[in-house]
């Protein structure tokens, strides 16, 4: 072996322990000093005091808090349509009517069989000697003529079709010469089942939301809330008034909110943007929500940058409260006037 690979070979060891060295030694120094280690973007903000407010937002609609719809309870073929969608009506008044040709003609036939069925009963009680058996059988007929009789007077009835609560008219479905099923909406044959005349309290106006499921156990009545819609300039206060128990076909609950003074450009039908209040914190020491690092329920951490700015930045565990959008409530660990650092790419927080 040469004299220069000789000494090359006793080189080798040294350098290698001169590198783990120099390793070493820049370990201790960026752990002493983490500063020096380039970190991710960061904006330092000052905490602050503010309010914290939970909300449920739900996509509603303007409604009336009481409405009817109403159709005939018997067949027939419609004569007469007495109101227009916006008719202001009372309870009893006539909405529409059918032919009753042949309901007064059954009425007359039931009350000629009625006082033929007395006569005939009356005659067989003052018989000498009585007949039991053909009291009994003319009892029974007598029956079911006062039976005949009441149901064509209830079908004489229907054939006026009345207001059943006062309201306005929103709706009608049908006109004159319309065939009409008993119960249905009118036409028979229409695409579409709506029912013969729907009324409205328009002085009751309320908005209705539907709630998904994943919130509804949030809302209760009584609550706060707002109602951004369509066409109305400033949002509707009010307070939830309903929570249905049982969700609609949508798979949302219906939830009520009620103002109490509506404003008169609400209208039935308008889009809603509804927001239920929860929860509230009235200025609280707070900061943005990527400023923390979450560690547990109500627990996290921040990174704290030194008043002078030049010490290195501290790791602070808080207690956490209650979290918005824009802020999240810290009820331990921080106070007004601190700062924190807020990642530039924080993206969502564990």
């Amino acid at each position: 072996m040469s004299t220069g690979r000789r000494r090359l070979g006793g080189l080798l060891p040294t350098v290698l322990v001169v590198v783990l060295l120099a390793g070493a030694m820049t370990v201790v120094v960026l752990l002493r000093a983490p500063g020096l280690v380039r970190a991710p973007a960061a904006d330092v903000v000052p905490v602050v005091r503010a309010d914290v407010v939970t909300e449920v937002r739900a996509p509603g609609a303007v409604r009336t808090a009481g409405e009817a719809d109403v159709s005939f309870d018997v067949d027939g073929t419609v004569t007469s349509v007495d109101v227009t969608p916006g008719s202001v009506v009372v309870a009893g008044d006539v909405l529409a009517t059918l032919d009753d040709a042949t309901a007064r003609a059954r009425v007359v036939a039931a009350q000629t069989a009625v006082a033929n069925g007395a006569n005939d009963l009356a005659a067989a009680r003052n018989a000498v000697p009585p007949d039991p058996l053909l009291q009994s059988r003319l009892e029974t007929t007598a029956a079911r003529d006062r039976m005949e009789l009441a149901e064509a007077n209830r079908v004489l009835a229907g054939t006026v079709l009345r207001a059943p609560r006062d309201g306005t008219v929103t709706a009608v479905a049908g006109q004159v010469g319309d065939r009409v099923v008993a119960g249905a909406p009118t036409p028979d044959d229409a695409p579409s089942r709506r029912p013969f005349v729907r009324l409205a309290d328009l002085g009751a106006l309320v908005v209705r939301a539907a709630v998904p499921p994943r919130d509804v156990a949030r809302v209760a009545a009584g609550q706060s809330a707002s109602a951004s819609v369509d066409g109305v300039g400033e949002p509707v206060f009010g307070e939830v008034v309903g929570v249905e128990p049982a969700p609609g076909p949508d798979g949302a609950y219906g939830v009520t909110v009620a103002a109490p003074v509506p404003p008169p450009t609400l209208r039935v039908g308008q889009v809603a943007d509804v927001r239920v209040l929860v929860e509230r914190a009235i200025g609280v020491v707070v900061v943005p929500p990527a400023a923390v690092r979450r560690t547990g329920p109500d627990r996290g951490t921040v990174l704290v940058r030194p008043q002078d700015g030049r010490s290195p930045d501290r790791v602070v565990a808080v207690t956490t409260g209650l979290a918005d959008a824009v802020s999240v409530e810290i009820r331990d660990g921080l106070r007004a006037g601190d700062r924190v650092l807020v990642p530039r790419d924080a993206g969502p927080r564990p």
